[in-house]
């Protein structure tokens, strides 16, 4: 039976978080003060990204500057309870890949940009390392200029997986260095990133 390692994911880590819930309503209950210690956080910045994926190039003549590099941004909040186990939700802005056309006297460019909305999980693994696993959709976005401009989007399941280490400069502010992957796996769409962001707990209750 073919088990899909992204739905896996996703159960492994809903299991993780009502486990993790549950210890700490026991530990609570056992101390006698309930200790509620929320907090909403939040994630902005950006980097650069490089597409590993193949590209399908379109059926027009030559293809040629292929540019596999670009910025990226992301933007994630949190939920931060009194247990180990996060949730939140991601989105941000990428472009995937573009490159030009070239077809006798006609030239022209395509590119692919990306957009993702996911439910993000996270944990932390030890002190300011975490680890952050999202699923959801990209909205794919292709700008063909060639003979005319012409736009078509798409929607795509996807997930995500990073690490990051955050540096505290104050108690409610921190800078963190993240490492990510994009998976657009139903249009078998994916890259890598490297990412400075801004960690922020605008709400503590």
């Amino acid at each position: 039976m073919h088990i899909n390692k992204n739905k896996l994911a996703v159960y492994l880590l809903l299991s993780i978080f009502l486990v993790d819930t549950a210890c700490a309503q026991t530990i609570n209950k056992k101390n006698g003060k309930p200790k509620r210690n929320y907090a909403l956080v939040l994630y902005a910045g950006g980097g650069f990204a490089g597409y590993t994926a193949n590209i399908n190039t379109q059926p027009i003549g030559l293809q040629t500057d292929i540019k596999r590099t670009s910025l990226c941004g992301t933007v994630r909040i949190m939920w931060h309870p009194n247990y180990r186990l996060r949730l939140g939700l991601e989105s941000g802005y990428t472009n995937f890949y573009s490159y030009s056309l070239k077809n006798g006297n006609s030239s022209g460019k395509v590119n692919l940009r990306a957009i993702p909305i996911l439910i993000v999980w996270s944990i932390k693994i030890v002190n300011r390392v975490n680890l952050f696993a999202g699923f959801g959709s990209y909205f794919l976005t292709t700008h063909l200029d060639y003979n005319g401009r012409v736009k078509s989007s798409t929607l795509s399941l996807g997930s995500n997986v990073a690490l990051n280490y955050v540096q505290p400069i104050s108690k409610k502010c921190g800078v963190a260095i993240e490492g990510k992957w994009f998976n657009a796996f139903q249009t078998k769409d994916n890259m890598v990133a490297l990412q400075l962001q801004l960690v922020w707990k605008f709400l503590e209750y």
